[in-house]
């Protein structure tokens, strides 16, 4: 039975801990657990909670003499200089004296990070004039280790990108189906792939975005398999994490200047056209129901074949076969879970085929007479009869 303490991943680099118990992270070094009494350490904790013994700090590239080194930092945004120290307790009394004559005596001193190797030199020979506010500072343990913290925070500010906000996204449409949105959203949920985020915090990206309806809360669980079987996600015990590919995707997704472009409208409208914006099916005049395009499903999916591609490669010869090879490509291509008429209308008007004055009843008929598929509650589902069609079709 695994313990109530065992972490399986590391709260500062997000790095997979191995399956036992340890202390610290192969990722960063981080100590992540108490030697003394095995408790977990939060990461911004200098120290055990529980009994008090101060945290350890490992890094790679300090030198093997130092111990219970420190770092600071110093960045200067102007000549975007950087002074690094990595230094012991004991150094650090000294650095601080260091530090006043800085600013007492005008003077740059650069500092070896492989020790204390301080060398001035004179401000008039190497031509800066530069006003640097005395400032003191307290080296102890806590307060060194507070100061590495804030300054490591401050830079991931500076260096982080920033992206539009998740309603400015919306008005852009740049995700072009549910699936992206999902990755989206888990960016932002998971502060740009830092953190675990859960279903909630999804559909509290989904109100911020405002696209949360009922239809979305009932089908996130779906929306968000979809992105776990694509690669981008990672689905843990409780909550997930966004992986890898999915902060690439992500990152692309925001890149873009505007949503993918759709198809122009034909200047002759069949009779089973709408608009676009209706999200609604309506029913016209003889009481039959209209059709609409669905524009947010990517029928040329990166990394599988296209449905272009994939029906120029039959010669179907009536509806019925039509309709056969495009719940075929939906199902096990596209893996959508519910097809509907909307989506059969979708990839008729796509290819620019003739459509039915009647499309449901044509697809009814299709499984009513062939049993290539079945119909149940307006959606679509191939059986092992039309699968066999197909594969006899293949093999011509």
């Amino acid at each position: 039975m695994m313990e109530e303490n065992m972490i399986t991943q590391c709260p500062n680099c997000s790095k997979v801990l191995a399956p036992k118990k340890v202390y610290f992270c192969g990722g960063c070094m981080t100590q992540i657990r108490c030697k003394v009494c095995d408790d977990v350490l939060e990461v911004d904790d200098v120290g055990c909670t529980n009994c008090g013994t101060l945290r350890e700090t490992k890094n790679s590239t300090i030198s093997p003499g130092i111990v219970n080194a420190n770092t600071f930092r110093l960045h200067e945004t102007n000549s975007d200089r950087t002074i690094e120290a990595t230094f012991s307790d004991s150094v650090g009394k000294d650095l601080a004296g260091i530090l006043r004559d800085f600013s007492i005596n005008n003077r740059s001193k650069t500092i070896n990070a492989t020790g204390v190797d301080i060398q001035q030199i004179d401000s008039g020979k190497s031509g800066y004039d530069e006003n640097i506010e005395t400032f003191d500072v307290d080296f102890s343990e806590q307060k060194t280790e507070e100061i590495n913290v804030k300054q490591e925070v401050k830079s991931q500010q500076i260096h982080s990108p920033e992206y539009l906000s998740l309603k400015a996204i919306a008005m852009k449409n740049l995700p072009t189906t549910e699936t992206e949105w999902i990755v989206v959203y888990s960016f932002f949920a998971s502060n740009q792939g830092k953190d675990l985020f859960s279903n909630k915090d999804i559909l509290e990206k989904y109100e911020e975005s405002n696209r949360l309806d009922h239809g979305k809360k009932s089908h996130l669980s779906r929306n968000i398999v979809a992105a776990v079987k694509a690669g981008y996600l990672n689905p843990l015990a409780t909550d997930y994490s966004i992986l890898d590919p999915g902060i690439l995707k992500a990152k692309e997704i925001l890149s873009r200047t505007s949503s993918s472009p759709t198809k122009k409208a034909s200047t002759k409208k069949n009779k089973n056209e709408i608009n676009d914006d209706d999200n609604s099916t309506k029913k016209n005049s003889k009481g039959k129901k209209t059709l609409k395009r669905l524009n947010n499903i990517d029928f040329e999916p990166q990394g599988k074949e296209s449905l272009r591609n994939y029906f120029s490669k039959y010669t179907p010869s009536s509806d019925n076969e039509r309709t056969l090879l495009f719940v075929n490509y939906m199902q096990n291509i596209l893996e959508i879970e519910q097809i509907t008429y909307d989506h059969i209308y979708t990839c008729y008007d796509l290819l620019g085929l003739r459509v039915s004055e009647n499309l449901p009843q044509t697809v009814r008929n299709s499984a009513n007479v062939k049993g290539w598929i079945e119909t149940k509650g307006g959606l679509a589902t191939i059986t092992i009869k039309g699968k066999n069609q197909i594969r006899d079709w293949d093999q011509k």
